[in-house]
C-alpha cells in the first residue's frame, strides 16, 4: 500500500510542475503583450499620465508663488502647501510605476510576485484617496485661517440676527464636509476607472489560469 501511494506520488508530481510551468509562461507572456487587452499597459499608460498631471501642476503652482501670490503672505504659503502635497502625490504615483515595471519582470514565482505587487498597489491608490482627503481639509483650514477676523466678527455680532448667523456658518460647515466626502468619493471613482478595472482583470485572469 504505501508503495502504491509513493507511485502515484512519484507520477503526479511532473505533471503538477507542468502545470506550473505553463501557468507562469501564460502569464509572462500575457504580461509581455504588446496588445491592447494587456491591463498591464493600461495601468502602466494611466500612470504616466496621471505623474505628467502632477508635474505640469505642481510647475503652475510655482510659477503662481513667484509671480502673482509675491505680495500676499498668505497666498503664498496657501500655494506652498499644495505644491508639498502635489510632491507627496507624485511620490505615490511614481511609485505606483515603479510596481508595473516590477510587475513585467521575470520571477521565480511569477504568480505570488504578481499577488504581492497588486496588493501594493492597491494600498498606494488608498494612500492617494487618504493623501486627497488630507489636502482638501487643510484647504478648508487655510481659508478659516485666512478669514477668522472676519468670520469672528460676523458670528460674534449681536442683533436679532445673531441667530440666522450660526445657522449660516453651520450650514457652511456642513457643505464643506459634504463637498470633501465628494471629493474622496470622485477620487475613489477615478481611481477604480483608471486603475481599479485593469486590476480586477489582471486578477481575473490570474484566477482562470491557476484554475
Amino acid at each position: 500500500m504505501e508503495l502504491d501511494d509513493f507511485r502515484r506520488s512519484w507520477q503526479q508530481q511532473p505533471v503538477e510542475l507542468a502545470q506550473t510551468a505553463l501557468t507562469e509562461q501564460k502569464l509572462h507572456a500575457m504580461l509581455t503583450s504588446s496588445s491592447s487587452a494587456n491591463p498591464l499597459l493600461r495601468l502602466k499608460k494611466n500612470a504616466s499620465r496621471e505623474l505628467s498631471w502632477v508635474v505640469m501642476a505642481f510647475g503652475l503652482n510655482g510659477f503662481n508663488a513667484f509671480f502673482f501670490a509675491r505680495n500676499s503672505a498668505s497666498l503664498q504659503w496657501f500655494v506652498v502647501m499644495l505644491m508639498v502635497m502635489l510632491a507627496v502625490v507624485g511620490g505615490i504615483v511614481y511609485q505606483r510605476l515603479r510596481v508595473l515595471r516590477e510587475m513585467e519582470q521575470q520571477h521565480d514565482n511569477l504568480y505570488q510576485s504578481l499577488k504581492s505587487r497588486i496588493s501594493r498597489f492597491r494600498h498606494l491608490m488608498r494612500l492617494h484617496d487618504y493623501v486627497g482627503v488630507v489636502t482638501l481639509i487643510l484647504v478648508a483650514l487655510t481659508v478659516l485661517v485666512v478669514r477668522q477676523a472676519e468670520l469672528l466678527e460676523y458670528v460674534s455680532s449681536s442683533g436679532p440676527n445673531w441667530g440666522w448667523h450660526w445657522a449660516i456658518v453651520g450650514l457652511g460647515v456642513v457643505t464643506v464636509l459634504a463637498l470633501i466626502y465628494a471629493g474622496y468619493a470622485i477620487g475613489k471613482l477615478e481611481h477604480q476607472r483608471r486603475y481599479g478595472r485593469h486590476l480586477d482583470q489582471l486578477e481575473a485572469a490570474m484566477r482562470e489560469l491557476e484554475a
